[in-house]
């Protein structure tokens, strides 16, 4: 099963978890579970679909509001078809209703960051705070990405223009769900730090504009290049992580 199938099987999945059990999805959320961008996208669609479900069910229809219908009805057809014709204009009313508030809280809920980027960050806070020890040290990182790539990690064609130009310190190798993601550590020119990570991209993941991401104390820019994903985070805010990327 590849990922547009899994998303299609997916697409009917429910909020509440009761078909987590079903034969007929287990496929399918295995295939998420193995792929951290099909993985996010569910994250986003349960969540989507769990918010629409709340909306709609705290709508409550005005008392009035099926006698106004029929009445405006009764005015304007003849008296047989007020019925069904009110019936059909109240399921209208509903469905714009329905459809207004998913654009709504969709264009309006705070971005995620997926189940990968969380573990970077949570890879890159460890070297940070000296938990933890880089697989390799270099002060340039052309010498880093080449040891990525002769230890057969994922490694981006080519750095960002600002970022290729900064004193690296170091990298690093994990995995998620057995996928396998490197970090690269950098000095920024005010003395802080910013990390760049890299991990292979998923089908279907076609933006090469990089897209923000504010999470509590880090600011994150993913992007695709290429084969890999890469994604840009520093401890701070956005502002300051957009000069690095543009």
């Amino acid at each position: 099963m590849d990922n547009r199938e899994a998303k299609f099987i997916l697409n009917a999945y429910r909020p509440d978890g009761r078909d987590a059990t079903d034969p007929r999805f287990s496929e399918a959320l295995d295939q998420a579970r193995r792929d951290p961008i099909l993985e996010h996208w569910l994250e986003d669609s349960v969540m989507f679909d769990a918010a629409i479900t709340e909306k709609l069910c705290a709508i409550a229809v005005p008392a009035q509001f099926r006698e106004n219908i029929l009445a405006g009805v009764k005015v304007s057809r003849p008296p047989r078809w007020s019925k069904p014709l009110a019936n059909w204009a109240i399921a209208a009313v509903l469905t714009l209703m329905a459809i207004t508030g998913s654009v709504i809280w969709h264009n309006t809920r705070p971005a995620r960051l997926a189940g990968w980027q969380n573990k970077a960050i949570s890879v890159i806070s460890s070297l940070v705070r000296n938990e933890s020890r880089f697989d390799a040290q270099s002060q340039k990182p052309a010498e880093l990405v080449s040891w990525l790539r002769a230890h057969d990690a994922p490694a981006a064609e080519k750095l960002p223009g600002n970022i290729e130009k900064l004193e690296s310190l170091g990298c690093k190798t994990f995995s998620w769900n057995g996928i396998p993601v490197s970090v690269i550590c950098f000095m920024r020119p005010d003395g802080g730090l910013i990390h760049l990570v890299f991990t292979k991209a998923a089908d279907g993941v076609r933006d090469n504009a990089p897209r923000f991401v504010q999470q509590g104390d880090w600011a994150t820019a993913t992007w695709r290049s290429g084969e890999m994903v890469c994604m840009l985070a520093l401890e701070g805010r956005e502002d300051q992580l957009r000069s690095s990327v543009l």
